[in-house]
């Protein structure tokens, strides 16, 4: 056996250099100045050659560690990547998805696929910038087309999805999971999507809809408070202080509001919207339309069966879906609520 490795070890070597040989370009230059352009961004000292705080951006280490606690990067929503029979899964929950959707507009499943991650957004290899991948609006499922600068990238995946059967179809629900699933964050921001009932129209002046022209940007990516992590690149609204959650009121760029005054007024407007909505959730469990914890359509002959009816029970899938407590849009969604009500009581009324 030893005598073959001998006599094959030549061969080997012949063939690593001829493939090395086989390499078509100039050579770069050896050492430090080979790697300068690496170490622009991927430099252990963020001190070095930093002119301007703008050049700080460039120092990633402190991007890594808010990301590392994002629900981005905690969830296990990678373990639903999809299959090849179902590959849109992977457009929002892999980094492989994510990159095939914004290059194709198609969906496709990856085996070997990762968690969302840095590269999932960006893409600073190729561009030889921290651009964002996914540029111009985002259409949506539901809705109008969703145009707030970098916050694009968000609503390709926090948008409703389309529901399965259409809300207008008189086909039976036969599936629980019925609705606009995990995330329609950018619908209710943008106040469109949700279903409109005959003859209604929805609040949506909200400020925060109208006058933030980033969008999630402005509240999710704030600067950081100096005592926790939020805002940045952790995506969080809050951080954990010494009685509770607190509101990184550095996203609340359209009040003069402390940290406890953001938390307070945050609290007070969700709590209202929250009795609101549980009460509209009462009506539809009472209907047989939703099951007793009120976060599911019912499959069994009591399901909503007209075009109202579903897209009353959408409408409150969404906004409970939302999880922002009606704070992305708030008149938006309080309208939304209301109307539902007002429908409902009328089918009282009616004795249907």
């Amino acid at each position: 056996m030893k005598r073959w490795v001998r006599a094959l070890a030549p061969v080997a070597i012949a063939g690593m250099l001829a493939a090395l040989a086989s390499c078509k370009g100039d050579a770069g230059p050896q050492g430090p100045a080979g790697t300068a352009t690496c170490m622009h961004c991927h430099t252990d000292d963020a001190l070095v050659g930093l002119d301007s705080a703008a050049a700080l951006q460039y120092f990633l280490l402190p991007y890594e560690t808010q990301f590392a606690v994002s629900r981005h990067a905690l969830s296990d929503t990678y373990l639903r990547r999809g299959s090849e029979a179902d590959p849109s899964c992977g457009r929002c929950h892999t980094t492989e998805g994510f990159q095939y959707y914004i290059a194709t507009g198609d969906n496709n499943f990856f085996e070997a696929s990762s968690h969302i991650s840095c590269f999932a957004c960006h893409a600073p290899h190729t561009n030889e910038d921290f651009s964002l991948r996914k540029q111009g609006p985002t259409a949506e499922f539901m809705g109008a087309p969703y145009d707030k600068e970098e916050s694009n990238t968000c609503a390709v995946c926090h948008q409703a999805r389309l529901p399965d059967p259409p809300i207008e179809s008189a086909t039976v629900i036969t599936s629980s999971r019925w609705g606009p699933h995990h995330g329609p964050q950018s619908n209710i921001l943008g106040g469109s999507g949700a279903y409109v009932l005959p003859g209604v129209v929805y609040d949506n002046q909200a400020a925060h809809n109208i006058g933030i022209s980033n969008g999630c940007v402005n509240c999710h990516m704030a600067a950081l408070p100096l005592n926790n992590v939020a805002g940045g690149h952790s995506f969080a609204i809050t951080y954990t202080g010494t009685s509770g959650d607190v509101v990184n009121s550095s996203g609340c760029t359209c009040h003069n509001w402390t940290d406890a005054q953001a938390t307070n007024e945050v609290n007070t407007l969700q709590t209202e919207f929250g009795d609101s909505l549980s009460a509209l959730g009462d009506m539809l469990v009472a209907k047989g339309w939703l099951n007793a914890a009120k976060n599911a359509v019912t499959t069994n002959a009591a399901a909503p069966t007209t075009p109202q009816t579903r897209g009353i029970v959408y409408n409150y899938l969404m906004l409970l879906e939302d999880k922002s407590g009606s704070v992305h849009n708030p008149r938006y969604a309080m309208s939304i609520v209301r109307a539902a009500m007002a429908y409902l009581r009328t089918l009282t009324v009616a004795g249907l």
